[in-house]
């Protein structure tokens, strides 16, 4: 079964909570001590009840410290909530970052078509977000992937002008009780933009684009993704960024002819955004450094990365 980008571990949702969770290696506890101790040279042992430190008991790695108030979240009530989710949306995949610091749950949505296409697919997804090293509060992101080039899309594209479609629930303060009750509305959140995203995205596949409107646009978003160009540089950083700028123009043209004549699809502002947003989310990084799988994951779907895609789109809707 391919997970979303073929990451993480995949699940069964016929599996129950706990099986699943021991599928996708997660069956371990975090617990919260009762105090902090700190050693200093030459002097005694400092201690704090005013922090604790989070750890894994399992390998009993230290994920965190937080302040005493601090509700850990454990892995088995994140995936009973997914779980009781699952009659509406399938739970398909978990994942793991950095030693279990950030654990992400991916529930699998709708598919649709792409208006206007032959195989431009998209398929929505909700990530059930925790964290226990108190990096992001216990979250519900709407996202989708679009098949053909494997990029990820927000679900806040619809309403791009209100930023990340991200619902917080905080470690602090709630009950279990208030935070099934948040991940339930997500859930109605989830469903109701849906609608407004598929018809967000076709429209953006109906708007189509000359040659010059498409090469205007991409140096646009290179200006705010990267650095405003100077048509005629004046210095080594200018001429520097000019020259990368078409080196990327170049690189989307070949993205956007090829994945026309993939998908049969217009000459759309759907097709040049999605050229920039493969880009950003494969390049990589300075000096070679190649990103690890899990890592590239998360900043595509809730990380810088994803910040330069919502500006891609953001940008995009203001052309239709």
């Amino acid at each position: 079964v391919a997970a979303w980008h073929r990451l993480g571990t995949v699940v069964d949702s016929d599996m129950s909570p706990n099986d699943a969770l021991s599928a996708a290696g997660l069956d371990w506890n975090v617990y919260k001590s009762s105090f902090i101790k700190a050693s200093i040279p030459d002097c005694d042992d400092v201690f704090s009840t005013d922090y604790a430190a989070l750890i894994r008991e399992d390998t009993k790695e230290i994920l965190s410290v937080q302040s005493a108030d601090y509700q850990v979240i454990q892995n088995k009530e994140h995936f009973e909530m997914a779980y009781e989710l699952s009659n509406d949306v399938k739970v398909e995949s978990a994942l793991s970052l950095k030693n279990g610091r950030k654990v992400v749950l991916l529930l699998r949505g709708d598919t649709f078509d792409v208006a206007g296409s032959s195989g431009d697919t998209v398929t929505e997804y909700m990530g059930l977000i925790n964290s226990h090293d108190g990096s992001i509060a216990f979250s519900a992101l709407p996202t989708s992937v679009r098949i053909v080039c494997q990029n990820t899309l927000s679900m806040a594209i619809a309403k791009a002008r209100r930023g990340k479609n991200m619902f917080r629930i905080t470690h602090k303060g709630s009950t279990m009780e208030d935070k099934k009750d948040a991940m339930r509305e997500a859930l109605r959140e989830f469903k109701s933009s849906g609608k407004f995203f598929r018809e967000t995205v076709n429209t953006l596949a109906s708007r189509e684009l000359t040659k010059n409107d498409i090469q205007k646009f991409w140096m646009d978003v290179w200006g705010m993704i990267e650095a405003p160009i100077v048509s005629n540089p004046s210095n080594g950083h200018e001429q520097n960024n000019y020259d990368n700028a078409l080196k990327a123009v170049s690189n989307w043209s070949e993205t956007f002819d090829r994945e026309r004549d993939e998908t049969k699809s217009r000459a759309s502002i759907w097709m040049a955004a999605n050229a920039v947003s493969k880009f950003i989310q494969h390049r990589t990084a300075a000096r070679g450094r190649v990103a690890k799988p899990e890592n590239r994951a998360w900043d595509n779907l809730a990380g810088l990365t994803q910040d330069d895609t919502m500006k891609v789109f953001r940008h995009a809707l203001t052309l239709v």
